[in-house]
């Protein structure tokens, strides 16, 4: 489902984004699931066909394609991005570019992690890589972070630790999460962009909101620090926590990586929050608890530009 969230005039009508996944012979639509949104381009999961689904929404365009032997049977995460290296392109007006799909799994039930990249350029999946890194990936279909020329993902639900996946040496590593105190240990969080190149991890235990940087120095080690602390309570246009005799739960949603904002459900809302200006928008009413992805597209030179969410 598309839910456009600008306002009047800019707001796209969310028949405009039609998947086309109505299989017209039989009338019934395809199984898919929800992987990943960038640069114009929606990524697809076919879990019948062992497909992954390519999806230009502003365009129509839609390409299918099989997924490597090692995925097959396999759950798997992955994600699309613009592979266009222009130096006077503007991500987000994609739909001429070329575009990698990057798929992520566990091989095997020792957890060993495995990585492969589609190129639309050369049309092919390239080569496997492999980590002697064992991990839980967390398979909920969280999308991944692009902070540089990297990509990442939340390993598990209750742990901190981070999976990234190298877009230049083509590699896999595992980050540790930063040092949390008892009271946001078991916070609701998810990664951030806190710099230039820089990740960072937001983690929300109400009244407060934790953010942390993680800094490498010239010596190569890393170490988290935290970045900022924002008092919930100070944020415009959330609703109060108490209403009558009903407490609404609170819990990150996601991140919107295109504009540095972070989406919260609250009771049966979800609100976004641009935590500079400590403003918060409604975005809608949902009876139950989902997944956010963020899809951001606009044309040059008529400056026509959509910001909508998938729940």
């Amino acid at each position: 489902v598309f839910t456009p969230i600008m306002d009047r005039p800019d707001r796209i009508p969310p028949s405009r984004f039609d998947l086309h996944l109505l299989d017209i012979d039989s009338h019934t639509m395809w199984m898919v699931e929800l992987l990943d949104c960038r640069h114009g381009r929606v990524l697809l999961m076919d879990t019948l066909w062992d497909e992954v689904i390519m999806c230009e929404p502003i365009t129509g365009e839609q390409r299918r394609l099989t997924v490597p032997p090692e995925f097959v049977r396999n759950r798997f995460t992955g994600a699309v991005l613009c592979a266009a290296i222009d130096h006077d392109h503007v991500h987000g007006s994609c739909h001429s570019s070329p575009f990698n799909v990057v798929l992520i799994s566990a091989l095997g039930g020792n957890n060993q992690p495995i990585a492969c990249v589609y190129s639309s350029e050369t049309g092919e999946w390239g080569d496997i890589i492999p980590s002697s890194v064992s991990f839980e990936l967390f398979y909920d279909h969280t999308p991944g972070l692009l902070v540089g020329n990297a990509l990442y993902w939340l390993l598990d639900s209750i742990g901190h630790d981070i999976l990234k996946f190298d877009l230049d040496k083509q590699s896999l590593a595992v980050i540790r999460g930063p040092p949390l105190t008892n009271d946001f240990r078991h916070g609701s969080h998810c990664i951030i962009q806190a710099g230039d190149c820089a990740i960072g991890f937001a983690i929300l235990s109400y009244p407060h909101l934790q953010m942390w940087q993680r800094n490498i120095n010239f010596h190569g080690v890393a170490t988290w620090v935290l970045w900022k602390t924002i008092d919930m309570r100070m944020i415009i246009g959330l609703p109060k926590q108490i209403q009558g005799k009903r407490t609404l739960m609170r819990r990150i949603l996601g991140y919107l990586e295109d504009s540095d904002e972070i989406l919260l459900s609250v009771g049966r809302g979800a609100y976004k929050v641009q935590l500079k200006s400590k403003k918060s928008k409604k975005l809608c009413e949902n009876s139950y608890l989902t997944r956010y992805h963020s899809f951001n597209s606009f044309y040059p030179p008529g400056d026509f530009s959509s910001l909508v969410l998938i729940l």
